[in-house]
């Protein structure tokens, strides 16, 4: 009996949702912060996705302030072990962090998690869009320590094209 009900537990349970990268595309585009970030800080970022023919999206983020780049990131989310995406990031130029993402139980469009707990700061990345919005938040594995970055869609100036 015991035995049937594990079965039935598991038959019943919901799958876990694999994302592939053609579930990603709604992060392409041009994104920049807004107030209040810019009104505290006086500095700006701009992150750019975009998704050329290939298992790959491909992304770089600058932050620009008191008429200089202050940090820039490049990134990407490609494919790895059988098609799961991950997240890639190498920031002002440095050693690659890959980060995975994590399994949905159910499918949330248009939210992204990417985890490397192993890694010191950040150890998960999430990206949310809704309509014209798009929100990436990096923290610690639990959430904890969080900072966000608010960002509204721009027109892609043709300086920003590849």
């Amino acid at each position: 009996m015991r035995t049937l009900l594990i079965l039935a537990a598991f038959a019943l349970a919901p799958a876990a949702h694999a994302q592939t990268l053609d579930n990603l595309t709604w992060l392409k585009g041009c994104w920049r912060t807004e107030a209040p970030r810019e009104a505290e800080s006086g500095s700006q970022t701009t992150e750019v996705w975009i998704d050329p023919p290939g298992p790959a999206l491909f992304g770089y983020a600058y932050t620009e302030g008191e008429g200089a780049v202050q940090g820039w990131e490049q990134m990407r989310i490609d494919a790895a072990d059988g098609g799961h995406p991950r997240f890639v990031a190498m920031p002002n130029g440095g050693a690659p962090v890959a980060f995975v993402m994590r399994e949905q139980a159910q499918p949330i469009p248009n939210i992204a998690q990417f985890e490397n707990p192993a890694h010191d700061y950040p150890q998960l990345i999430e990206y949310r869009r809704e309509r014209n919005r798009l929100t990436a938040t990096i923290s610690r594995a639990d959430g904890s320590d969080p900072y966000t970055f608010e960002y509204r869609r721009v027109s892609c100036s043709a300086a920003l094209r590849p």
